[in-house]
This record gives C-alpha cells, structure tokens and sequence, in this order.
C-alpha cells in the first residue's frame, strides 16, 4: 500500500534538484564525479552536461541525453551549446547557464516556444553547478522535459 498523502514528486527539476542537493552539502557544490546515472535513470535520458573551463561563453556538451539528443535533431556531444538549434528544447533550456555561473546556484526556468516542425512546445529546465574542487563551477548538469500543446 503507497501512502497517498504524500505522492511521488512527478517533475523532473524538483527531482533532479532533490538528487543534487543530497550529492553536496552546504560549504560543497557537488562535482561530476558524484553522479550517478545508474542512481537517475530515469532522468539522465533528460540530462545534459556541459564542460565550461576556459569556455565560460559557449560551454562544450561532454553528455547529451537521448530525449535532448532528439530535440535537436543532433548528436551534440563534443559540440558547443551555440550550435544547438535555436528552436530545440536543449537550447531554450539551457539558454540561461549564464545566471547558474554568476549566482553558483542551481537555476529552474521554463517557457513556451515554437519548434522546427511549428508546434508550441511548453517546458522546464534546471541547470545545477558542478565543481572539481567543491567550489569553482568547471561543470554544468542540465536537464529539461516538455510537452506540446494542443493545437486548436
């Protein structure tokens, strides 16, 4: 029997959120190291990292999710976030990396937008800071999930 006054967290950015705060603690932003695929399977297929030493501008995709990989008609992976379609999912959420590395806090964002095909896409997005030594970002961990709205 499942206790239904609490039921499980169905949005991929509050679990993501909740996965990579239990990784750190207070004084230590989580590295790339401490994830674990295997432990978010069924949100790593939404996952995206990025890489963004010496390339604070146009941070490089060093993973890409099968589920963003297929929003930008694209195998990103070793690509610059720059050259993901305009009008995918992984560009719409990830376009606001810039806020995570000035404010080092895990970001949410979401939005409505047109993609190729000409359907409106609803979404949301998180983008959490990872650190090689606890607190300088050198690593991004995104994620982003959407659903197309019904066309009158």
């Amino acid at each position: 029997m499942t206790d239904q006054s609490h039921p499980m967290e169905r949005r991929l950015v509050v679990r993501l959120l909740k996965y990579w705060r239990g990784l750190g603690d207070v004084d230590r932003i989580p590295s790339e190291s401490d994830i674990d695929p295997a432990a978010i399977p069924d949100m790593w297929t939404n996952c995206a990292v990025l890489d963004i030493s010496g390339k604070e501008t146009d941070p490089e995709f060093t993973y890409v999710g099968p589920e963003l990989a297929a929003s930008s008609g694209a195998d990103l992976s070793g690509r610059k976030l720059s050259s993901a379609p305009a009008d995918s999912l992984i560009a719409r959420g990830l376009s606001y990396f810039g806020q995570v590395l000035a404010k080092k806090v895990p970001i949410t964002f979401g939005g409505e937008f047109t993609d190729r095909r000409g359907v409106k896409i609803l979404y949301r997005s998180i983008i959490l800071p990872l650190s090689g030594d606890g607190s300088s970002i050198d690593r991004l961990l995104a994620a982003a999930n959407c659903r197309e709205v019904a066309q009158d």
